[in-house]
């Protein structure tokens, strides 16, 4: 088994912000997710034909799905949140401009508009008078009604997307936490932008122009993410990576995936639930998928499932690439370990440095990239 060193340069130490969320990788925070460097390289090292499959198993907001249609390979999606899929959705797939131009242009109009005169007292989230003021519910209702009358799908997900996206930053919740978190006062200190004082009593928040701001952008990002893509089909897919069977896709056949690229979430250090509860509540979304998520009984033996499903479907000398944060803990010796047992030894090991990741919280600095094959 080969160990990468530094030298290497898995670290991507010189990789700015700017790099990080390029093209369409900015559309929407999402907690933990990897950079697109990391299966940007593994797709191009691992899948070098444009017949190769990837599949990620954990797909989260869609990084790897994005980067495989770059680089001219097919790839599939799976993730058990169905924020998860509108996002990874939203980044790949296109939509009716003039719909989405109309929509806008309606936002424009609507924001020079006293927003006193939106106020409601319609409940969309789980105690609005606290998490939301009247004002912004009332601009958000307007809002949804407006997007209800979108008849193109990929059209309507990309608003929501876009809607999904300032949901924290309109709400009373503090900007500084990554789980929505009410201020005890209205009146508090933002540590995490250089110590600025917020008022959400008398802050102004103009739902339209935000949000018509935020289309605007993420509409540029996916016309140029689009002209540089191939037409190589991206497909993300609600479902469950212990039971991959149950999957209706064209591009899903056992013995047939040349690479699989995957993170699992980190359940000890997130709860992904509360941390999306606004948009989930806002449409509404299924959250019975996150009581049987990944880890939340037993870590090692969901993912013992997971190591199953990928070995039926690996193609033989298929890759299995798992990236995972590195711990005090035996459990990843024992995911190392693990690929024996379904027939995937492990051949290489990388250890890298995270950088600039505040997110990691729970004091993971490093993570290691996991590279198993199928005999």
């Amino acid at each position: 088994m080969r160990v990468c060193t530094k030298s290497d340069e898995w670290d991507f130490s010189d990789t700015t912000l700017k790099d990080t969320q390029c093209l369409t990788h900015v559309f929407h925070p999402y907690t933990a997710k990897f950079i697109p460097q990391i299966p940007r390289r593994l797709i191009k090292t691992y899948a070098p034909r444009s017949e190769d499959v990837v599949l990620d198993t954990f797909c989260g907001s869609g990084t790897t799905l994005v980067e495989a249609k770059l680089a001219g390979r097919h790839s599939i999606g799976v993730d058990m949140s169905p924020l998860a899929i509108m996002i990874s959705k939203s980044k790949v797939n296109r939509i009716n401009g003039n719909k989405l131009k109309k929509f806008i242009q309606w936002l424009d109009e609507l924001k020079l508009r006293d927003a006193e005169g939106f106020r409601t007292d319609k409940m969309y989230f789980s105690d609005d008078g606290i998490w939301f003021r009247g004002d912004v519910l009332g601009q958000i209702e307007v809002v949804l009604r407006r997007l209800g009358r979108i008849d193109d799908f990929d059209t309507r997900n990309f608003v929501m997307v876009g809607l999904s996206s300032i949901l924290k930053g309109i709400s009373n919740a503090r900007m500084d936490r990554i789980v929505p978190t009410l201020p005890r006062r209205p009146r508090y200190i933002d540590y995490k932008h250089y110590g600025r004082v917020v008022d959400n009593l008398t802050r102004e928040i103009n739902v339209f122009s935000r949000l018509s701001s935020r289309l605007k952008l993420m509409e540029y990002r996916l016309e140029l993410f689009l002209s540089q893509a191939s037409n190589a089909k991206a497909l993300p897919y609600l479902g469950d990576a212990r039971r991959l069977d149950e999957l209706d896709s064209p591009l899903l056949k056992k013995g047939m995936i040349k690479l699989v690229i995957t993170s699992p979430p980190y359940w000890s250090a997130f709860d992904y639930e509360k941390i999306h509860s606004l948009s989930l509540d806002l449409f509404k979304l299924n959250r019975k998928s996150f009581e049987s998520e990944i880890g939340q009984q037993d870590y090692l033996a969901d993912m013992e499932k997971v190591y199953d499903e990928i070995s039926c479907y690996l193609a033989s000398r298929g890759k299995f690439c798992l990236v995972i944060g590195r711990s005090r803990r035996r459990i990843n010796r024992q995911l190392a370990d693990l690929g024996r047992k379904y027939d995937m030894p492990l051949r290489e090991k990388f250890i890298r440095k995270i950088r600039n990741h505040s997110f990691f919280v729970k004091g993971i600095k490093s993570e290691e990239i996991l590279v198993f094959q199928k005999r």
